[in-house]
């Protein structure tokens, strides 16, 4: 057996690796536990046959989708029908792109997940994307209302209004003003 020299930068960069592999587990270990991925699926983050460098980013991608599957479990108590399919997207995102921790995900969520934190909340603004058909028949469609009128004078005469006695019936009125509208099967000129 060849001895190893533990001078220089070896012993930190041995430890270096330690870490790493062990993380890598650790985070593997709990996608598969949870049932979130396969490891089939995170082998591009498991791999090593990739510089050092690389090897830490994949660490810092799987840190990263762990820390989003986290809070939806945790701060928004998400269960595993959501999670899976969200895992998916992350992992997909992180094996065809870099290390961006700023990456805004656009996450699909029901509203019957968030329906629990309606009456504490004061939403000022609803946006809703609603997709039908497939490939070139696909369209989609936006609508964003809001409590703050596009235009000072729609106060006066509740064009596009909507209000809350319409759902809640005997509640305090808020009004509501649609302030976007698109379809992308419409184009306007």
């Amino acid at each position: 057996m060849e001895a190893v020299s533990l001078t220089g930068i070896t012993p930190v960069q041995m430890l270096l690796e330690i870490g790493l592999d062990k993380m890598k587990k650790d985070y593997v270990s709990f996608f598969i536990g949870q049932e979130l991925a396969t490891l089939t699926s995170l082998d591009c983050f498991i791999s090593t046959s990739v510089d050092l460098q690389e090897r830490v980013h994949c660490v810092q991608k799987l840190h990263h989708m762990l820390e989003i599957m986290v809070s939806c479990t945790v701060l928004l108590q998400f269960k595993h029908e959501s999670l899976f399919p969200w895992t998916q997207i992350c992992i997909k995102y992180y094996r065809e792109n870099p290390l961006d921790e700023k990456h805004v995900f656009q996450l699909p969520v029901s509203s019957a997940l968030v329906k629990k934190f309606y009456p504490d909340s004061h939403l000022e603004v609803w946006k809703v994307d609603i997709s039908s058909g497939h490939g070139p028949k696909e369209a989609k469609t936006t609508w964003q209302v809001s409590t703050n009128p596009p235009v000072e004078h729609m106060m006066s005469n509740n064009t596009g209004l909507l209000s809350d006695s319409t759902v809640n019936a005997g509640i305090e009125e808020k009004m509501y003003f649609i302030t976007v509208v698109k379809c992308s099967q419409v184009h306007f000129r």
